[in-house]
């Protein structure tokens, strides 16, 4: 028996000493490369349909609209909502308190005016905890200048909330408006 499990033993390590010798590096065959490639351009028989310009507009403005300073028609009261993104979101727990840290990047020329709450879901939907985005300076009213800011958010809960899905809504009684 003793003899059976020191060949067994021997003819695994020799199996381990033997795969471990494979070559993996990439090289060339002469035989089996291709040539290069031509990459001078065909020559061109019609003349291309021209790109449409892409361009940030939602309708072109009549007498009388009211535009924002970008040139878009402001057809609605949540206009300037479409100016602000939210990235690098974190959701954390320190000292029993659950903490939100996200940067808002405001894509609009002027300082963009609102309020943002988050509310956090349960697995059916549900409201189970809620809070309100704070500058740094902690105002709840969003001062929000042209580029990134960062935000963060204390959420008053006894539940852990970094594994729940959450959503960002602007406060509708603020709303988000240039200064």
């Amino acid at each position: 028996m003793k003899r059976l499990l020191r060949h067994l033993c021997v003819l695994i390590f020799i199996l381990l000493l033997v795969s471990g010798c494979t070559n993996t590096s990439p090289k060339l065959e002469p035989g089996v490369t291709p040539p290069p490639l031509d990459l001078t351009p065909a020559p061109v028989t019609e003349a291309p349909s021209p790109t449409p310009e892409q361009s940030s507009r939602t309708a072109a403005p009549t007498e009388g609209q009211n535009v924002d300073e970008l040139g878009n028609v402001i057809l609605s009261a949540n206009h300037f909502e479409r100016y602000i993104a939210f990235t690098d979101i974190l959701v954390y727990e320190e000292n029993g308190d659950t903490f939100v840290d996200l940067t808002a990047i405001n894509s609009y020329p002027r300082l963009l005016l609102c309020a943002v709450n988050i509310s956090f879901r349960g697995e059916t939907g549900e409201e189970i905890a809620s809070g309100s985005l704070q500058m740094p300076d902690g105002s709840f009213l969003l001062a929000l200048p042209e580029g990134s800011t960062r935000l963060y958010a204390r959420i008053l809960t006894d539940t852990a909330l970094t594994d729940k899905s959450f959503v960002l809504e602007f406060d509708a009684a603020t709303g988000v408006k240039p200064e």
